[in-house]
């Protein structure tokens, strides 16, 4: 796909949405500066102007989704939760920030290249990006988890439902970068609004079912260096 750029900033512009493709398909090692900049229709010497060269932008592509996923999220995750939220309201406050991202997948036009990059980003060996990780894999769980123990009524050990929480986004990441499996079991035409609303109403239904089971056991016994769901 050509982009036209016109200015410095639709240059900068169109060299981030051309690498994120080239990056997600082929990944950062196997895509040259060349391929990024005759991608974009722009120089080649245009990525060392705006970016420093091929690592700065793929530092710019990373930034470039957090800030995506913040601004779609909005206070739920940049703020803090607000005094005497009660159990309900976190288990719907949890809810709604887990189909909003889900709604992400099928609003946006660029929401494939999206989600190709950040997922070869997740799941290739090697070091997490450290951006990556400290600006939105990590305050994203554990906010998750926050809301998830004061759903459950434990709001002093969200650690201990770290892995519990890490299970319900599998089932959300399942229907982004799994999608042409679920279009073609489904009989779908596409993935879109309808579509990610009845996946969020699946989704929706297990995470309460999942919550109720917890709020009706025992507060198990779990010390910070035994997995979740482990008791003494």
């Amino acid at each position: 796909m050509v982009r036209q750029a016109s200015g410095a900033a639709a240059t900068r512009a169109s060299l981030i949405s051309a690498a994120l493709e080239l990056f997600g398909n082929h990944g950062y090692d196997a895509v040259s500066t060349r391929q990024i900049a005759d991608h974009a229709a722009a120089n080649i010497g245009s990525i060392a102007y705006h970016f420093g060269g091929k690592p700065g932008l793929r530092k710019a592509c990373i930034e470039h989704v957090i800030g995506i996923v913040h601004e779609s999220l909005g206070p739920s995750l940049s703020q803090s939760l607000p005094a005497g939220v009660t159990a309900d309201e976190a288990l719907d406050m949890l809810d709604g920030m887990v189909g909003t991202m889900m709604r992400i997948g099928a609003s946006r036009p660029d929401a494939d290249l999206l989600s190709t990059f950040m997922t070869r980003e997740m799941i290739v060996p090697g070091e997490v990006d450290g951006l990556l990780y400290e600006r939105m894999a990590r305050p994203l769980h554990e906010r998750f988890c926050q809301l998830f123990a004061i759903a459950v009524g434990r709001p002093e050990a969200p650690e201990a439902y770290a892995l519990t929480v890490f299970s319900l986004l599998g089932q959300s990441v399942f229907f982004r970068i799994c999608k042409p499996v679920v279009v073609k079991r489904m009989g779908w035409a596409g993935f879109g609004v309808d579509e990610a609303q009845a996946a969020i109403s699946v989704f929706s239904d297990n995470l309460r079912a999942i919550v109720e089971r917890h709020r009706a056991k025992a507060p198990p016994t779990v010390s910070p260096a035994e997995p979740d769901g482990v008791r003494a």
